[in-house]
C-alpha cells in the first residue's frame, strides 16, 4: 500500500499503557535489547534471529482506531502507479517462472488492486483493511476482494497456489500466527511471496533510527533474510530464494522518503517544493537493497509407501 503525507502529530499515535514483549515474538529468545526510541515507542532487537520489532504489544482495536483516524492523512497516489507497476511486473514474472500453470492467487494488503489487475489469467483474490482502497480494488477485480483485517479473513484451506504479502508483513501484530494462516491456505506446493523492508541493508545501518521504514505504529516489525528464514522454518515453509528488486521513484518521492514522513523539515520542504514542479517528476532507479522479496514453498507431503 502506498501512502504519503502522514502527520506525526496525529492524535491516534498517542497510546495507552501496553504490555511489552519480554522475549522475541519471532523466535521466542529472551536475548533481546532495546535499540531505538521513536515517538514514544521502544524498538527492540533480537540478538539471536536478528528480528527488530516494536516492544509494545499493541492491540487490534488500537491499530484499527489508529488507521481509521489516520485515513485522511494517508493520501493514495494514483499517478505513482506507473512507477509501482515496474515492481509489480517484476514480481509477476518471478511468480510465473515458478507457477507457469497459474491458478488461484491471494494478495494480502492488496490496496487498490493494481497488482491483481496485472495478474491476468489467474483466479484473483485480495484482502484490504482500508475501506476506500478495498472498494477501489473491487471495482477492478470484483467481489473476491475482502475488506477487513487478515486476522478475520475466512480460511480457505489448501486453496491458493500463490499468496503474496507486499508491504504488509511488517504491519502485523503477530506475523507468526498470520504466517501459519497462510500455510493453512496454501496448497501443497504453493508459493508464498513476501516483500518487506530489509533492516540489515547498509542504508538502514547508516541511517539508524532515521531509516525511512522505522515508523511505529505503522510498521511493527523489521525483517531481514535471516529472520524471515527463521519464520519460514518455524511454520513449515521451505525457503526458496530472495531477491533485491529495485524501484522507480520520482525526485519528489525521494525527498519525501528522506524527510521521514515530515520529521526532517529540510527534506520535507524540498518534497513540497518539487511536488508540483516538473523537476519533481524526474525518475530515478533505486535499489539500495532496502527492500527484500523472499519466496517460500509449502512442501508437498510424501505418501508413505507400505512395505507389506
Amino acid at each position: 500500500m502506498e501512502f504519503t503525507n502522514f502527520k506525526n502529530d496525529n492524535p491516534a499515535v498517542k497510546k495507552s499503557n501496553f504490555a511489552y514483549h519480554l522475549k522475541c515474538p519471532i523466535c521466542e529468545s529472551q536475548n533481546i535489547k532495546d535499540k531505538y526510541k521513536l515517538k514514544d515507542y521502544i524498538i527492540s532487537e533480537c540478538l539471536d534471529c536478528s528480528a527488530v520489532f516494536v516492544k509494545e504489544i499493541l492491540t487490534d482495536n488500537f491499530l484499527t482506531n489508529f488507521y481509521q483516524k489516520s485515513e485522511g492523512d494517508f493520501v493514495y497516489e494514483d499517478n505513482n502507479q506507473q512507477f509501482l507497476s515496474y515492481y509489480y511486473h517484476k514480481i509477476k514474472s518471478e511468480i510465473e517462472k515458478i507457477k507457469p500453470a497459474k491458478g488461484a492467487i491471494l494478495d494480502i494488503g492488496c490496496s487498490a488492486g493494481f497488482f491483481l489487475n496485472i495478474m491476468e489469467g489467474w483466479e484473483r483474490y485480495g484482502m484490504e483493511i482500508a475501506e476506500k482502497f478495498g472498494q477501489m480494488a473491487r471495482e477492478k477485480i470484483g467481489d473476491n476482494i475482502y475488506i477487513g483485517s487478515f486476522e478475520n479473513y475466512p480460511i480457505k484451506e489448501n486453496y491458493f497456489d500463490v499468496i503474496t504479502l507486499q508491504d504488509v508483513f511488517d504491519h502485523f501484530i503477530d506475523p507468526v500466527e498470520n504466517l501459519k494462516k497462510c500455510y493453512q491456505m496454501l496448497k501443497p506446493g504453493g508459493l508464498l511471496v513476501i516483500k518487506a523492508h530489509n533492516i540489515s541493508c547498509l542504508y538502514a545501518k547508516i541511517k539508524g533510527v532515521n531509516f525511512y521504514a522505522i515508523i511505529p505504529p505503522v510498521h511493527l516489525f523489521y525483517f531481514n533474510e535471516q529472520s524471515l528464514k527463521y519464520l519460514f522454518n518455524r511454520v513449515g515453509l521451505r525457503f526458496l530464494k530472495s531477491k533485491f528488486i529495485g524501484h522507480i521513484l520520482q525526485l519528489k518521492t525521494i525527498f519525501y522518503r528522506l524527510s521521514g514522513e515530515g520529521t526532517n523539515k529540510f527534506y520535507f520542504k524540498l518534497s513540497k517544493l518539487f511536488e508540483h514542479n516538473i523537476l519533481g517528476k524526474i525518475r530515478f532507479y533505486k535499489n539500495l537493497h532496502d527492500i527484500i522479496t523472499v519466496f517460500a514453498i509449502k512442501e508437498e507431503k510424501k505418501e508413505e509407501v507400505s512395505t507389506f
